[in-house]
This record gives structure tokens, C-alpha cells and sequence, in this order.
């Protein structure tokens, strides 16, 4: 054998050997969305950091390394730009697949691209807005400076949204001190305490979710400024005028472990505190069960609202305190508190004349009159403890709510006088705990828990009596009274199991809900000789309603490349629904399986667009407030009851949605169409007389269709220094009324077009306009196929002018016009003019304000109202010309 044939066979002996020693391991790199990072830097590292084998990461995210096997411990080592570095060790055997997630960082190397004056700042999917390039002289508050960042709209009642997309949550440097109540944050933190409110566009604060949930809430921080985290802020007014008074004094504490926005208010000037005390966002828990909300029975029937703003309406006493505390303790525990309580007063007064159209019939009119008073005393306490690491996410939640009512009021309907009294009184308690553990590297086990009890006392009494053909024989009597009692007990227990691999993440959940709720409710008479006895045993209810549910969860979501995700999803559901009452109409016995599927796809479209497409298909069924059948008086002109089965609604939605963002040229847009069918087994039928309407909910297929398209833009124009921005809405909504023994179809259409420009005329002033027109109208088939037909045009416009004079003087005047015609009435118009002064002493912390409010004191609010067969002119006083001076402090 020659030599060249042994060095052969020596050298393929040694490479099979070599071969043999070596052990292959291969995985997918990750961002905490699920987004695939490529061209990350794989190293396989000894125990003392020394690199063995070096690869890197292909388009898809996929690594596979070939390494000598060795006794030494190994680790795999994952860098890449924007993200921290991560190191794994090699704990399993040969040809073992890894799933490594790597965190992204704030990269100054994104930021350094746009110049350091700009107003915008991009860093992964977090835009943040300078505050200081985005402030005016005249702003206090950091809801002065949201409405106008370029993206961001605010709506009357202060909830937020982005490029079209509802806000979730607002935190206070990345601590969520209280959830959907966040315009306590908004109207109380000083514009100056702030650097950036920033939008969070993909929000997940629970970490151990992170890579198991598609991220599509957004939500917006408040960056502080380094000051206003090493100080205590205090600050207040206190303002009077001509029968006018407003004072508040506000205590804010932003430390790194202690946060606290504590305040107390009043005033009576408009300023309604029960709405900067509302839930108007969504805290994202990882809970999608909701606490159960009571529906109220009866009511003084007043609900009717001008469409102007409150401060001019508004005749009010309002009272309010809140203690808001989040105290952060090592290893990620948190412990938040949450305290309020409201005292208001409020004088209502209207006039009413409601004009019904029926098919067949000649026209049914009410006028009514009213003058009330309303008092709510309300206390809500919760408390919440939270862990949120990596590993483990804990929270628990107490709330109790106490709110009571006292209305009281005068009212006449069609030339009838009487009185009214209506109190009630609601008490809840409940408690929610959620709890998201780590089994391992790819699985996660989620336990959901809901508990709440709730009881709420109702009364309407009316003096003289009421109706006497249906209560009484027509024989005048003294007095109505109708009492309603509800309790509620509401669980819900489920378990959920998550796991994630490649670039699917699959989970299964189990569960079980029930909920137990009574209805007991009678009318009495009291005669001319002061004796009190129940009106009839048709207008008594005392039922038991139960409903038990076992549910189960699927869900796959397949992660694309690019941010691009699928997601399919099936809730089935058995329920057995059980309901008992004095007579056979309230009695019944169901069970349903519901497979409530729901299909989300999610395209990411270059680097600036996203598009979104989602159905889902849903039922509801009805409660005690939807199966009751003994006669109820609603309202002082309205009785209820109910004739049908268990009341079922099943809701096909599908959704599309197309949003462009390019935040360095300050341009916002997105498209939205929406189409959702509605299926109920009931209507409800309606017969109307002169001063009485009966509603009757019967056995009838009834199917609604709803059409919506919506569209908004916003763009702020360089070469002109003007923010413009401009949205509209279409929609066409089809379905059936039931009146005086007639099924009638209607069509019900809405336009909607609204815009606004701001713009700095010159250095030191500002004007912007706001406008906003609309169009409804309605249709419905009467019999022999004709149609009736009603329209209503709008029309507002708001105009603002604000300028500084110099650093100490500054002022603003506003103008408000809004406009409405009704196909049959003649235009209606509304003028208001408001001004205000700011006088700011030089080196003081302190200034005053004059404000003026409704200056030509306009003192009627008159509106038309209309449906496809109703025609409402309501009319309201106002509240008079006002002068307010205030003087504002920091302490």
C-alpha cells in the first residue's frame, strides 16, 4: 500500500471521528413581539467568555452553529444593534432547538438622526413628542398640550386617541397609577412637570406575556422632567365671581418608589367632577371578563343633553377629593391605592315637546316641562397589589363602589302638574386577581379570577297620582310608588395555558362562570283616605335568574415575518340558563353551545403602515331586566314588561383598517370600514296614547345591518408653521320599529365631516379653527309602501385667538357658533363668546386670571332632535353671563 493511499485512509478515519465529536444546535432570535431579528451575532462561549464558534442569524432569525464537543460549560451569547445582549446556557442535549427572545433598548443612534430641535423623536415603536416645542404660554395642565400634538385627538368628555385608535392607559413615567381614571393625571400634572408624552403603539406592560400576545393596545406615558421627580409639586386657586365660586388645591408626588396625584375640588361654574373622575379607558390586565355593570330600571326621564359644552349649561354644585398612591418595593412589587368620593348637586330645567309619527295614526304629542334637583354622595375605595417581573406577573384588585342618588323634581306633561321623588342607592364589592407564571423557557400558565356582589335599591314616587286609567279605574288617587330591589353575585373562574414555538404561539383555556341575580319590584297606590296598598298582582316581579357557563379558549397565532401576525381564535361555550318568577312566562330552562370565533390578521406595510383585518361572531343572552314580566313604570309616562323567550342577540362584526404613520414629517392617517349584523329572537313593541307609552318585549325575528366608514388625517405643514387636521365619517344603519301594532323598516343615515387649523400668526400669537358639519337622515316604510322621510343638518365652528403681550400679559378670546335644521322646523342658531386675561407678577410663582364665560349672554339653548318617527324641540336655559377672577399658586 502505497503512501498516499495511508495518509487516505488516516484522514478520512480522523475526519469521521472529528465528525463524530461534534454536536449541532440551531434556533430562531426574537424580538418581544415576535418580529425575527436578523443578522444578530451568534458567539457559543466558554465558562471564561472566550468565543468558540462564531455565526449569524439569517433573514428569518434562524441560527445553526456546529461546535467540538467539550466537558467545558457552554453558553450562547445573542448581540445585536438595539437590543440587550443575552446569554443562554447549553443545558440540553445534540440537535437541540433554541427560542431566544432579546429586549429591546432605547438606540441613540435612531435618535441622533433627527436633528436635536425637532419635535418628534422615533425610537422603535415609541413616538415621543417634545413638550417644550410643543408648548404655549398659556398651558397649565398637560390636557391644554395633548389636543394639539399632531396624531392625538381628545374628545369632549377628555378620552384620547392616536391616529384614530383609542388610548388604553396614561402612565406616570411608566407607572400606571389609575388605569381608565386618567384624565386625573391629564387635567392635574403641570405642563412644566413633563419632557415628552410619549405613545407606546404596541403596549404590553405584563412582562412575563411578552412574546405569547400580539401587542396591539396603545397607551401614552408622560416622561417627567428630572425636577418634578425630586420635589413635592403643590398647587391650587381659588376663584370668585358674580355668584360664582371654583377652588382646588392639588398635591403631586412623582419619586422613583412613591407616586401620588391627591386633590380636592369644587366649584360651580360647569365644571363637571364627576366626568375627570369617570372610567373612560381600558386597563390592560390580561383579563378580558368585565365587572358587571347594574342596568337602572326606572327614571325621572330626563336624559336628554344639550350638545353644547357643560360649562354653559351646567347648573352645578360639585364637590370632589381624591387620593390616588403607588408605593414600589423591590424585587418588582408595587402597592396602589385609590380613594374618591363625590358630592354634587345639580338644577336641572328643560322644556319638551315630542312630536311621534306614526304610520296610520294620527301624530302623538307630549310637552313636557321639568325643573329638578339631583344629588349623588359617592365613595369608591381600591386597592391593588401587583408583582411584574419576568418570571411571574401577580395582581389582585379590591373595589367597593357606594353611590347614592336623591332626584327630586316638578314636572308637567300636557298640562298635568306633579312631583317626583326617585332615590336609590348602589353598594358593590368585587375583586379580581390575575396570575401569569413562566414554566420553563416557551410555556406560561395564566389563572383569571372575577368575584363581585352588588344590590341596588330604586324608588320613583309621584304625587299626585298618575295614569289613573291603567292604575286606578280613572279615579284620582294621591300617590305612585314603585319599588325596585336587584342583587347580583357574578363568578368567574379560568385557567389558561400558553406555550410558543418557531413562530407559532398556541393556547388553551378552561373555565367556569356564574352568575345569580333577583328582581323584585312593586307598584302602590295611596287613596284620597292616606291608605297604601299594591296597585295589582300584574305589576309585581320576583324572580330568580341563574346562568352557568362552562367555557374553553383556543388560539393559534402564527407570527410573519416583519411584524405581520395571524390569529385564530374560538371561545365555545355551554350555558345553562335557569329563571323562575310568579307565572309561566318568566319561567324557562336553555343550554347553548356557542363556538364565538374570532379571526385577526395584522400586516405590517413598510416601515411606516399597518393594516388590520378582524371578525369575530358573538352572543349575548338577556338578563332579569330583559325577561321580566309583570308591568313596570319605568318613567312617569312609560310602562314596561315583557312577553318573549330568553332574549338572544347574536353579532357578526368584521372590521378593516388601514393606518400610514411618518412621525419625522409629522403626517397621521388611517381608513377604517366596519360592517356588523345584529340577530335578536325579540323587539321591543311600543304602543303610544296621548301621555302614556307601553313597551312590550315579544317573540320576532329581528335583524339589524350597520355600515361605517371613517377616515382621519392629521398634518402639520412646515413651509407654514400651521397644524392641519381633518377627519369624516359615513355611516348607514338598517332595522325594524314597532309602533301602535305596525312593523315599520327604516333606513338611518349619518355624514359627518370635521377639520382644524392652527397656526402661530406671529411669534407671540396664535389663531386656530375648528369646524364640523353633518347631515342625518332617516327613512321608514309605512304601509302601501310609502315612505316618510326627516333630515337634520349641523353645523359648529369654533374659533380661538390667543396672545401673549409680553412675559407677564397675556390673553385669549374665543368664539363658539353651532347651527341645526330640521327638514320641518325653521334653523336654530347658538353664539357664545368667552375671554380670558393671565397677569403674571415678575419672579413670582404665582398669577391671576380673569375669565368671562357666554358674554353675550345668550339664555336659551334650543335644539331640534329627530329619528325616523320622532320629532324632538328641546329647549334649556343657560346659565348667565359670568366673570371669574382666579388666583393661581405653587407652594
Amino acid at each position: 500500500m502505497d503512501v498516499k493511499r495511508l495518509f487516505l485512509i488516516f484522514y478520512l478515519l480522523f475526519s469521521t471521528s472529528l465528525l463524530s465529536a461534534q454536536t449541532s444546535i440551531s434556533g430562531l432570535v426574537k424580538d418581544s413581539i415576535g418580529d425575527p431579528v436578523a443578522g444578530a451575532s451568534v458567539t457559543i462561549v466558554d465558562k471564561d467568555g472566550a468565543g468558540i464558534v462564531f455565526e449569524k442569524t439569517d433573514q428569518k432569525g434562524i441560527f445553526n452553529c456546529r461546535y467540538q464537543n467539550s466537558s467545558t460549560e457552554l453558553s450562547i451569547k445573542i448581540t445585536a444593534l438595539g437590543y440587550q445582549q443575552s446569554i443562554v446556557p447549553l443545558a440540553g442535549g445534540p440537535d437541540e432547538k433554541y427560542v431566544i427572545t432579546l429586549k429591546k433598548v432605547a438606540r441613540q443612534l435612531q435618535e441622533v438622526v433627527i436633528k436635536s430641535n425637532s419635535k418628534i423623536l422615533l425610537s422603535s415603536d415609541t413616538l415621543k413628542y417634545s413638550v417644550k416645542a410643543f408648548t404655549d404660554k398659556n398651558d397649565r395642565v398637560i390636557a391644554d398640550l395633548i389636543g394639539r400634538l399632531p396624531g392625538i385627538q381628545v374628545d369632549e368628555k377628555g378620552a384620547i386617541s392616536y391616529n384614530g385608535k383609542r388610548i388604553d392607559n396614561v402612565y406616570i413615567d411608566g407607572d400606571n397609577l389609575l388605569s381608565g381614571k386618567y384624565r386625573l393625571a391629564t387635567n392635574n400634572v403641570p405642563v412644566g412637570a413633563v419632557e415628552q408624552v410619549q405613545v407606546i403603539e404596541r403596549d404590553q406592560p405584563i412582562k412575563a406575556l411578552n412574546g405569547y400576545v400580539v401587542a396591539n393596545n396603545v397607551s401614552l406615558n408622560l416622561k417627567l422632567t428630572d425636577s418634578a421627580r425630586t420635589m413635592t409639586i403643590n398647587t391650587g386657586y381659588i376663584g370668585l365671581g358674580n355668584k360664582a365660586y371654583s377652588a382646588e388645591l392639588n398635591n403631586l408626588i412623582f419619586q422613583q418608589k412613591l407616586k401620588g396625584i391627591n386633590n380636592l375640588k369644587t366649584n360651580n361654574i360647569g365644571e363637571n367632577l364627576e366626568t375627570e373622575n369617570a372610567d373612560i379607558g381600558l386597563s390592560v390586565n390580561g383579563n378580558e371578563i368585565n365587572l358587571r355593570s347594574p342596568k337602572p330600571y326606572i327614571s325621572m326621564q330626563n336624559e336628554t343633553l344639550p350638545a353644547v359644552a357643560e360649562q354653559y349649561y351646567l347648573m352645578n354644585n360639585d364637590n370632589a377629593a381624591n387620593i390616588n398612591t403607588l408605593f414600589k418595593f423591590k424585587t418588582d412589587w408595587s402597592l396602589r391605592l385609590n380613594i374618591s368620593t363625590l358630592q354634587l348637586k345639580r338644577k336641572n330645567r328643560f322644556n319638551n315637546l315630542l312630536n311621534y309619527f306614526l304610520p296610520g295614526a294620527d301624530t302623538i304629542s307630549y310637552d313636557e316641562a321639568q325643573n329638578s334637583t339631583f344629588k349623588l354622595n359617592q365613595w369608591q375605595v381600591q386597592a391593588q397589589i401587583e408583582k411584574n417581573s419576568n418570571s411571574i406577573y401577580l395582581r389582585s384588585v379590591t373595589r367597593a363602589d357606594l353611590p347614592k342618588w336623591d332626584r327630586i323634581g316638578n314636572t308637567a306633561q300636557n298640562g298635568q302638574s306633579f312631583k317626583q321623588n326617585q332615590p336609590s342607592s348602589y353598594s358593590s364589592l368585587s375583586n379580581e386577581t390575575n396570575l401569569v407564571k413562566a414554566l420553563g423557557v416557551n410555556n406560561i400558565l395564566q389563572y383569571n379570577s372575577l368575584l363581585q356582589y352588588y344590590k341596588l335599591n330604586e324608588a320613583l314616587t309621584i304625587l299626585p297620582g298618575i295614569q289613573e286609567n291603567v292604575v286606578n279605574d280613572s279615579i284620582g288617587y294621591l300617590k305612585l310608588d314603585q319599588q325596585v330591589r336587584t342583587r347580583n353575585v357574578f363568578i368567574n373562574q379560568s385557567v389558561t395555558y400558553k406555550t410558543k414555538f418557531d413562530q407559532f404561539i398556541l393556547s388553551g383555556a378552561l373555565g367556569i362562570s356564574y352568575e345569580w341575580n333577583t328582581l323584585n319590584s312593586g307598584l302602590y297606590k295611596t287613596d284620597s283616605s292616606q291608605v297604601t296598598r299594591p296597585v295589582g298582582t300584574q305589576f309585581n316581579n320576583d324572580i330568580a335568574f341563574n346562568n352557568l357557563s362552562f367555557f374553553g379558549k383556543v388560539s393559534a397565532i402564527y407570527l410573519f415575518e416583519k411584524g405581520s401576525s395571524l390569529s385564530i381564535e374560538a371561545s365555545p361555550t355551554y350555558s345553562f340558563i335557569h329563571y323562575t318568577g310568579q307565572k309561566p312566562p318568566a319561567s324557562g330552562k336553555n343550554a347553548w353551545f356557542l363556538p364565538k370565533p374570532i379571526v385577526e390578521f395584522r400586516k405590517k406595510i413598510g416601515k411606516y403602515a399597518e393594516s388590520n383585518f378582524r371578525f369575530s361572531r358573538q352572543t349575548e343572552f338577556g338578563q332579569v331586566n330583559d325577561i321580566y314580566p309583570g308591568t313596570m313604570l319605568v318613567n312617569y309616562r312609560q310602562f314596561n314588561l315583557n312577553d318573549a323567550p330568553l332574549p338572544k342577540t347574536d353579532i357578526s362584526s368584521m372590521g378593516l383598517r388601514y393606518a400610514y404613520r411618518k412621525p419625522l414629517k409629522m403626517l397621521f392617517y388611517n381608513l377604517g370600514f366596519n360592517y356588523d349584523r345584529t340577530k335578536q329572537n325579540f323587539i321591543n313593541a311600543y304602543t303610544l296614547d296621548s301621555g302614556l307609552t307601553r313597551s312590550v318585549a315579544i317573540d320576532f325575528k329581528n335583524r339589524a345591518d350597520r355600515y361605517a366608514l371613517n377616515a382621519n388625517l392629521s398634518k402639520y405643514l412646515f413651509f407654514l408653521s400651521v397644524n392641519v387636521s381633518a377627519s369624516g365619517n359615513l355611516s348607514l344603519q338598517k332595522g325594524n320599529s314597532f309602533y301602535n301594532g305596525q312593523i315599520s323598516p327604516y333606513h338611518s343615515y349619518i355624514i359627518n365631516l370635521s377639520g382644524s387649523v392652527r397656526r402661530k400668526v406671529f411669534s407671540k400669537a396664535t389663531v386656530s379653527v375648528t369646524a364640523d358639519a353633518g347631515k342625518f337622515i332617516n327613512e321608514q316604510k309605512i304601509s302601501g309602501g310609502a315612505v316618510t322621510k326627516n333630515s337634520t343638518d349641523f353645523e359648529k365652528i369654533k374659533a380661538e385667538w390667543q396672545h401673549n403681550l409680553n412675559e407677564q400679559l397675556l390673553y385669549g378670546v374665543s368664539y363658539k357658533f353651532s347651527w341645526y335644521k330640521q327638514s320641518l322646523q325653521n334653523p336654530v342658531a347658538n353664539h357664545f363668546i368667552d375671554f380670558n386675561v393671565i397677569y403674571t407678577p415678575a419672579k413670582w410663582r404665582s398669577y391671576f386670571e380673569l375669565n368671562g364665560i357666554n358674554l353675550i349672554n345668550q339664555g336659551v339653548y334650543k335644539q331640534v332632535f329627530s329619528n325616523s318617527n320622532q320629532l324632538s324641540v328641546f329647549q334649556m336655559p343657560l346659565r348667565a353671563r359670568m366673570f371669574l377672577l382666579k388666583y393661581a399658586f405653587t407652594f
